[in-house]
């Protein structure tokens, strides 16, 4: 039950992140002159310090094998946004955009995942 709980805390951190960080992202582009072109990169930054931080949190509780358990929450993380994304638009698409934010998660999450159980 307790590792229930602490994955449930790591998608919550992970959400609750990536919609802090994408609200920055929005600013940033609406109040400034960078261009538009630069928007995916915002995207992956803010996808991967949020993998990053909800893999160290949950890894923090768990205290054993970080790299397992912060590839899998940011997986979960990912296919739960996916699905939202996919109910609310409607339309189901799979494209090469959804291997790079998995990828970009399983990294950061790995790097989180054993730096909140060494630290």
């Amino acid at each position: 039950m307790k590792l229930v709980k602490s994955y449930l805390i790591g998608i919550s951190t992970f959400v609750v992140t990536i919609m802090l960080f994408l609200f920055i992202v929005s600013l940033i582009f609406t109040y400034t002159k960078i261009e538009d072109r630069f928007i995916d990169s915002g995207i992956f930054l803010s996808m991967a310090i949020s993998a990053f931080i909800s893999s160290f949190v949950l890894c923090k509780m768990i205290k054993k094998k970080g790299l397992i358990h912060g590839i899998v929450v940011n997986v979960i993380s990912v296919l739960i946004i996916f699905i939202i994304s996919c109910i609310l638009n409607n339309n189901i698409s799979i494209t090469n955009t959804l291997g790079i934010y998995i990828s970009i998660c399983c990294l950061s999450g790995i790097v989180g995942g054993i730096l909140g159980v060494n630290v």
